[in-house]
């Protein structure tokens, strides 16, 4: 992948889980792929060193349980990621904290990496619950804004004529 912008939608099939994966697939429809390329991945655990090596910018796309009222959204970068996730439970097995943490110590994480995630009240059954179903659009709203951002900020940077 050489796009610009990375973005996974991680989770599962089940419940609210999935409201990575449903968040990907809205904003598949929105960015042009030779600039943002969005992909969705079943708990891919240690898997997202590899997925994330030699990007630039990524944005990650998941369910996160810290205690908050289900549909509550979280943007956390860099560190934060680090101090947020890694005391709240994941529902992967090796799960979102555990990779962040061996990518920063292998030195393999992308240089600007942001974390969206939205709090789910819970994987039962292949249903959403109606509070993470309300939130898909606001979170969808808040990662395509992030994205043109990011844009932005590249264009500032980057000398005329390249």
């Amino acid at each position: 992948m050489t796009a610009a912008v990375r973005v996974f939608g991680i989770g599962s099939p089940f419940g609210d889980d999935r409201i990575g994966w449903l968040a990907a697939d809205a904003l598949e429809s929105v960015f042009d792929p030779a600039y943002v390329v969005i992909s969705k991945h079943d708990r891919p655990g240690a898997r997202l060193i590899t997925l994330m090596r030699g990007a630039e910018r990524v944005v990650l796309i998941d369910g996160i349980c810290t205690g908050a009222a289900p549909g509550t959204l979280h943007r956390l970068e860099s560190e934060a990621i680090f101090s947020v996730i890694a005391r709240h439970t994941s529902t992967h097995g090796v799960g979102l904290a555990e990779a962040m943490k061996l990518g920063k110590t292998l030195g393999d994480l992308p240089p600007w990496l942001v974390l969206w995630g939205i709090e789910i009240g819970g994987m039962e059954g292949e249903t959403i619950s109606q509070a993470t179903r309300d939130a898909l659009p606001r979170l969808v709203g808040a990662v395509a804004d992030e994205i043109v951002a990011i844009e932005r900020r590249a264009k500032m940077f980057t000398a005329p004529g390249t």
